[in-house]
Parts: C-alpha cells; structure tokens; sequence
C-alpha cells in the first residue's frame, strides 16, 4: 500500500509538469526553452495526414514539457555531463557525451578543450553516398555547359586530413576526382588542429567568422573574379555556446560569436517579412542558438540585388554554412539567389533546374554544403532529389 502511494504522488507531481506548467509558468520557475534555444525542443513537420500530424504533435507536446519545463532540466544535465568528463579523462581523451539530432555522436576533446560530432556511416557506405552524389553534379555539369558549376566542401573535424577518421579525407579527395575536369571545386582545409581552432568554433560545428573570410577568398579565387573588398571581424557574443554545447546543455566551454563587420546594404527580395539578417537579438538564455538568431538563415529562398552590371548572376544552393559569406558574395554579382531545400516551400517542391535558370539568367551555380552533406548527403537531404535537371 505505501508503495503504490508512493507511486501515486510520483505520477501526480509528473503529470503536473507535464500539463500544468505551460499556463502556471509562473508558479514554477523553470528553464522553458524555445525552438532556437535547444536542439532538446521537438518540432514536428506537417504533412497530408490530420490524423498522423495531431499524434505527432500531441506526441511531441509531452516530449517537450518533460525536456523542457522539467525543474532544473538545464542544471541537471550540465552536471550529469561534467561529471562523465571529470571521471572519464582520466583515461580517456576522446569522451562520448552522447548523440544528437541528426544522430552523430558527439564527443569532448579533453586535451584540446573542445566538443566534436562524427557520424555513424561505414566507409562502405560513404564511398556509395559519394559516388551517387559526384554522378549529380556531373550530370548538371552536361546539361549545363554553359554555366560556371562550382563545389565549396568546408570539411568538418574527423574529415581534416590530420585526423581522417574513417578515412573521411581521402573519401572527400576520391569524390574530387570522380568530377568533371570543368567543374571547379575547394575545400576548406586545414593541417593541424591549432589551425583548426583558429577557423572554428570549439562548442559548434560551423567556422567562425575567420573561417569565412577564407571561404569567401576561396570561392572568388574558383570564379576568377578580383577581391577587392577591405574586411574587418567584430565579436558579437560572449559566451557563446554552439550546437554540439546545446545538444548536452553545458557551459563546461565556450566561444565568441564573431561575424564579418560590414554593411549589408543589398537590395533584398523574400517572403518573410521578418527577415533581417546581421541582427543582434540579445537572450537570457545562454543557449539561444545565437547563430541562426544573427544570421537569421533558416530561410528557403532570397534574391540579393547589387547596384552593379558585371552581367553575370549567382545561384547558391546551400547550407547554414554560406550564410556568413552569401551577403559578400552577392557584392560581386547583379542578382544573388540563394536556396536551401531544408526549409518552406522545397519540402513539399522541387527545384527544376532548368526552368530556374531560364527565368533568372543564372550564368553561375555554387554548391556550398558542408563536406558530409555535399560529399556524402549525409543528412539525407535529398539535394539531388530535389534537383531536377
């Protein structure tokens, strides 16, 4: 009988959480927490089915008041996951913390003081992904001769050739190979891991903003166009905890937010209304994804406009990589458009290249997708599924 009370109570004071919480938030001080804060809330996409999409987002409804209104969530995890670092660097310097959204796992550097993901592919799986993906841009590249085709790969930690885990770096060198002689490509490389944390971020998986800078060299050098343009870096946020920090709730490291300090005085054609990228929004919460607040990229098309005639305009296809540098690549050409098949209207349509290209004038495509997406779809984007020749 004192069991099943206590049982009872437990249930009570779950339930009260669970249901309670979200219009008494203020009889509980909590750490609720928004879709930009952490990778723990849960969003569900929206398909046909009105039955499937009300279980999903009922299912989805208790998922996020137990990771989210839980009391101490956020305290609690930065604890349970500083505690697995203190016992196990004692033998160990590569620590498993746990895996993320897009299940890879991540891992602490003790040694180096920083966080790192890597995924769960076989070589034999990657080398597969690779040659169906260089089969894609080599068929755009046919279709196409008369527009300049380029691949931007920023490499990620375990595809650098000093570390090559998985032999990832000689995957990403056998995909090069495998393209057409015309189609340009650069990777962003570096050879040691102090380089490596001079160009990235240590608790995100995106380069910072001196990354970039080398980014945005690297792709002008692919189409032989002059850069002129005097940069300059500013620090944005301090402290800044990145994606893989978010996905373990914890403080243990941090970074500054730094961006290319220019203005962005492109005409600017979109749907959203709201956006405005290069926006400082300041948060309490110390994991507010901050990078996608500044950048504001989670957009799926906007058109740049440059008060120019170079005769000659862009399409990127690409991820939250490019938005640091899209804004500076559009200063070069007359009309910039830039699509990112995650989000709005390209999960339900498709990208008819053809069509595209026509309507736009588009003498230029870029590709620019971080190595595993680009390389080796990774994610499961689909690009080339979306990309109709």
């Amino acid at each position: 009988m004192k069991n099943k009370l206590i049982i009872i109570v437990f249930i009570i004071i779950i339930y009260s959480v669970f249901l309670f919480v979200p219009f008494k938030e203020l009889l509980i001080r909590t750490n609720r927490v928004s879709y930009y804060r952490s990778d723990n809330w849960i969003l569900v996409e929206k398909t046909n089915d009105k039955i499937y999409d009300k279980i999903m987002t009922f299912e989805a409804f208790i998922k996020n008041r137990y990771n989210n209104y839980f009391p101490f969530y956020n305290e609690i995890n930065n604890l349970y996951y500083s505690s697995i670092i203190d016992i196990d660097k004692l033998y160990l310097d590569d620590i498993y913390l746990k895996d993320n959204a897009d299940d890879e796992r991540i891992f602490y550097k003790n040694k180096d003081d920083f966080f790192y993901v890597l995924n769960k592919y076989s070589k034999k799986e990657l080398e597969e992904r690779l040659n169906k993906e260089a089969s894609f841009y080599n068929d755009i590249n046919n279709k196409f001769p008369d527009v300049n085709l380029a691949l931007y790969i920023p490499l990620r930690y375990e595809s650098f050739q000093f570390n090559n885990i998985n032999e990832n770096y000689d995957l990403v060198n056998k995909f090069t190979k495998k393209l057409n002689n015309d189609i340009k490509y650069s990777f962003f490389d570096v050879d040691n891991i102090n380089d490596y944390k001079k160009y990235y971020y240590k608790t995100d998986h995106h380069y910072n903003s001196y990354g970039a800078q080398i980014a945005y060299n690297d792709i002008l050098n692919m189409f032989n166009i002059d850069n002129n343009m005097l940069i300059n870096h500013k620090e944005v946020y301090k402290p800044y905890y990145g994606s893989m920090a978010k996905s373990t709730l914890l403080k243990r490291v941090s970074d500054k937010l730094t961006a290319i300090d220019i203005k962005n005085d492109l005409k600017v054609n979109i749907n959203d209304v709201n956006f405005k990228p290069l926006e400082k929004k300041d948060r309490s919460d110390p994991f507010y994804d901050y990078y996608v607040g500044y950048f504001n990229g989670m957009y799926d098309e906007i058109i740049y406009e440059n008060d120019s005639s170079f005769n000659r305009n862009l399409l990127i296809i690409g991820d939250s990589y490019s938005w640091q540098v899209d804004y500076l690549l559009a200063k070069s050409f007359d009309k910039t458009f830039v699509i990112n098949t995650k989000y709005g209207k390209w999960i339900n349509n498709d990208l008819v290249l053809k069509d595209y290209i026509n309507e736009n004038n588009i003498t230029h495509i870029l590709f620019f997708r971080e190595a595993k997406n680009l390389v080796f779809d990774a994610d499961n984007f689909k690009v080339d599924k979306k990309v109709i020749r």
